[in-house]
């Protein structure tokens, strides 16, 4: 099987069409997508659409549910609030029901999804560093968890008592280890890098590849600016951060 995994659309719709596009060219058998297609960007019906269209596995994020108001603003920042505010009117009735029934984890044969953490996945917990993957190995009973949520690509691998971190392209499955892989955002990186990532899981080559796409952030952040959205939300989309 291969598996297309993404996150963080953000309601991108330009670096989600190209990651898209992407994706039909590498045959994957399965998209799963990680939560929160909406907010921050400026076509959040357009974004849900596709997702719907692909027949991904789907999954909520702390953006989709607040949009549902089954999450607290208070957990936002002020940018983020400015979003949520502009894209929850502009949201149809069907793409509110279609987030408001996205579950919080997702279980596969060897690995499992969530958009946050595994530990209180309805929390939206981060795993950014060692000590954040440790608590949710200490739980993993199986052999990967992908998340999202931070908008930073990484891996993090346990074996033999040891946990190492690294932002390799391939990422090679060992029998003796486990691994946390954050598959970043394709709507709105922050890990120094523009361009929308793409993450692909192999079963039957044992190995999870990471792809950066390149894609027209002109017209998404001058989209941002029109729409009356904090040019901030643009701006960042230029610098990957």
């Amino acid at each position: 099987m291969r598996y297309a995994i993404f996150s963080d659309v953000h309601s991108n719709l330009e670096a989600f069409t190209a990651v898209v596009e992407f994706y039909r060219n590498q045959r994957v058998d399965e998209f799963i997508f990680l939560g929160d297609i909406v907010g921050y960007g400026a076509d959040p019906c357009e974004c849900v659409s596709i997702l719907k269209d692909l027949g991904a596995v789907s999954l909520c994020g702390n953006h989709d549910l607040v949009m549902v108001d089954k999450f607290d603003l208070n957990y936002f920042n002020p940018n983020a609030i400015a979003a949520v505010r502009w894209t929850k009117p502009r949201l149809r009735e069907e793409d509110k029901e279609f987030l408001s029934l996205l579950p919080l984890m997702q279980e596969k044969e060897d690995f499992v999804c969530v958009h946050g953490s595994l530990d209180r996945p309805a929390e939206f917990r981060y795993v950014k560093n060692s000590d954040d993957a440790a608590k949710n190995f200490s739980i993993l009973e199986k052999k990967i968890l992908f998340v999202g949520h931070s908008h930073y690509q990484w891996v993090c691998e346990s074996s033999a008592d040891m946990i190492t971190e690294n932002t390799d392209e391939v990422i090679k499955i060992s029998p003796r280890s486990r691994y946390i892989i954050n598959v970043g955002s394709i709507g709105q990186p922050r890990d120094g890098d523009w361009r929308a990532p793409a993450c692909i899981y192999d079963t039957d080559e044992e190995k999870v590849s990471f792809t950066r796409i390149a894609y027209d952030v002109e017209t998404a952040a001058k989209k941002i600016v029109d729409a009356g959205l904090p040019s901030a939300l643009a701006m960042r989309l230029f610098k990957g951060e």
